[in-house]
């Protein structure tokens, strides 16, 4: 379906370019940072994305003033300027009902129009939008940017197609640096950049009374997620959906689950596609695991951490983990009890973020005279991985080595050759001197030791893992991540001396379902930032103590967790150690 390119002018006289495309209520689009209408759509995906999205709906875009086909020579850079230009398009067109989608910086003039013109605006759908362009990037980052734009614009910079198109193939690439090149000079690029620096909409997030669908991608270089995030928790009853992916463009990535949330938001018929399925699929899935994280929280009132304890403040909250785990610690630490001339290795599969680390260093801590090495093989040439393993040899008391991430550097051949002459100092030269091997390659403990034999030198050292000293260390689960942050918010209280005595339930619930606290180190600092912010007379975490002020996720994940969440705020776990 061809769109039909015409022109109109703003009230001050300057020549807009508009098109129209497909049949069905209107929706107009407010471009991003520059635009250009007969390039936009060219990408065989950006072609599909038109097709179905106007299969129900009149789509209207316009090129930005100074962009495309509209008037080039640009004066005035200015917020107005830009309501200005979309003002026109819509009296032009004497649209009197219709939605309004913001495309990336496109979204402040989007929600500054529907403020101004509630009773024209039905919907408000904001894509990859921010609200406060100076949290955008530092500083300093600006100036690269600033920089790069008026020395190598439309010339293939790979730096703007890796921030706006992410695993671009070359024929995308290529599109890319056409756009850059044709739609817009250098000069204008650079100011209009500059323009969305400026941008400063928060006061009027609050007055939107527009139903309003929020989408952002996650991993979003261009404007970070956090972003979008913020413009979903300030406006009311606003609709955030969290998208996989790291592209900037909507046409591109799973563009399924955008126009699904589009379709339902707008009133459409939903595409029943094998994306939208698997996409309910997810929702499933996320739905169960809150529903998990909130009858397990709900349920306690009391926790004694003690219980869950497996080595000094390692803690996991499955049973049969804790047994496998205990099991490992005591043959561990029965190698040092009883020394015998006889290898005592281990090899541990360890899935990111459970905590392998902390789990060798507490086994050492609890052996008063054995002295704890640890050597990252990721993180060591050749040189600095001798001269770690001589220092262990030459300590004259027992000595516990961790040889972390030992499936590193698989390529080179002198890691295990310089290993096992240490593995087997215990049998020829009765050295009290235990190693775990540990690593999180592959999926499970198979994989790792598949990774491992095909190394130079591999199957010789999995002969020096004795039977039976082969362990898993599995992923961290929501109750264990719970309880993680329980004994985390006690010892660092202690550190702080402070004595923290319970935690509010909301908190918890939080810590379960953020996905950015998913290992042992995060939650380990979250907790100490979270104590600092506890009044000196009170003992309990509450769900405000996690967040700075001000931070907007705070309110995000309230309205996210409605009505679910309400039925865990002010109410407190006692912790016992």
């Amino acid at each position: 379906m061809e769109q039909q390119i015409s022109f109109c002018k703003t009230a001050d006289g300057v020549r807009i370019a508009y098109s129209i495309v497909g049949h069905g209520p209107a929706v107009v689009m407010v471009p991003g940072w520059i635009s250009h209408l007969q390039l936009q759509w060219e990408p065989p995906a950006a072609q599909s994305f038109l097709a179905r999205f106007t299969h129900h709906h009149t789509l209207i875009c316009y090129d930005r003033y100074g962009c495309g086909l509209s008037e080039r020579n640009r004066t005035d850079f200015s917020h107005e300027s830009e309501v200005r230009v979309l003002e026109a398009v819509i009296s032009h067109l004497k649209l009197k009902h219709f939605a309004l989608w913001g495309f990336s910086n496109g979204g402040s003039y989007a929600v500054t129009y529907a403020v101004k013109y509630p009773r024209r605006v039905t919907h408000l759908i904001l894509y990859g939008s921010h609200a406060h362009g100076e949290t955008m990037v530092p500083d300093e980052v600006k100036t690269v940017f600033s920089s790069l734009i008026l020395k190598a614009w439309g010339i293939g910079s790979k730096m703007f197609t890796d921030i706006f198109v992410p695993d671009a193939g070359e024929e995308a690439a290529h599109w890319f640096t056409r756009l850059q090149r044709e739609s817009v000079t250098s000069e204008i690029a650079a100011r209009l950049l500059g323009l969305a620096y400026t941008v400063n909409i928060i006061d009027l997030l609050p007055k939107v009374r527009v139903p309003t669908l929020v989408m952002h991608r996650q991993g979003d270089r261009a404007v970070p997620f956090r972003l979008g995030r913020e413009i979903a928790s300030l406006i009311p009853k606003a609709r955030f959906v969290p998208l996989e992916g790291n592209s900037h463009l909507f046409f591109t990535g799973d563009v399924d689950s955008i126009l699904q949330s589009m379709a339902e938001f707008l009133g459409d018929p939903v595409e029943d596609t094998p994306q939208a399925s698997a996409e309910k699929r997810t929702r499933t899935v996320v739905d169960a695991t809150h529903t998990e994280a909130y009858v397990l929280i709900k349920g306690l009132d009391e926790v004694t951490l003690s219980r869950y304890q497996i080595v000094g403040n390692y803690t996991r909250y499955d049973e049969g983990v804790r047994n496998t785990l205990s099991e490992a610690r005591m043959k561990i630490a029965g190698a040092f009890l009883k020394p015998s001339r006889k290898r005592e290795n281990h090899l541990i599969w360890a899935a990111p973020g459970s905590g392998k680390t902390f789990f060798a260093e507490q086994i050492a801590s609890s052996l008063a005279t054995v002295k704890y090495q640890e050597l990252n093989l990721a993180k060591c040439n050749e040189q600095d991985f001798r001269a770690g393993l001589n220092g262990v040899d030459c300590k004259d008391s027992p000595c516990l080595c961790l040889i972390d991430e030992c499936d590193a550097k698989p390529q080179e051949p002198w890691p295990y050759e310089v290993l096992l002459p240490y593995l087997d100092a215990s049998v020829e030269r009765g050295k009290p001197l235990v190693f775990i091997l540990a690593g999180s390659g592959g999926v499970n403990l198979g994989e790792l030791k598949k990774r491992i034999a095909a190394r130079p030198k591999g199957p010789d050292l999995l002969s020096r893992i004795p039977a039976g000293n082969e362990y898993e260390i599995m992923p961290l689960n929501i109750g264990d991540r719970i309880l993680v942050v329980m004994s985390q918010f006690r010892e660092a209280g202690k550190e702080l001396n402070r004595e923290i005595r319970s935690v509010e339930k909301l908190g918890l619930y939080y810590v379960a379902l953020n996905p950015l606290l998913t290992n042992a180190r995060q939650l380990r600092e979250f907790s100490v930032r979270a104590i600092e912010r506890v009044p000196p007379n009170d003992d309990r975490i509450k769900y405000d103590h996690l967040f700075s002020a001000g931070d907007p996720e705070n309110k995000a994940f309230w309205l996210q967790a409605q009505p679910t969440g309400a039925g865990l705020a002010n109410s407190f776990v006692v912790l016992k150690d």
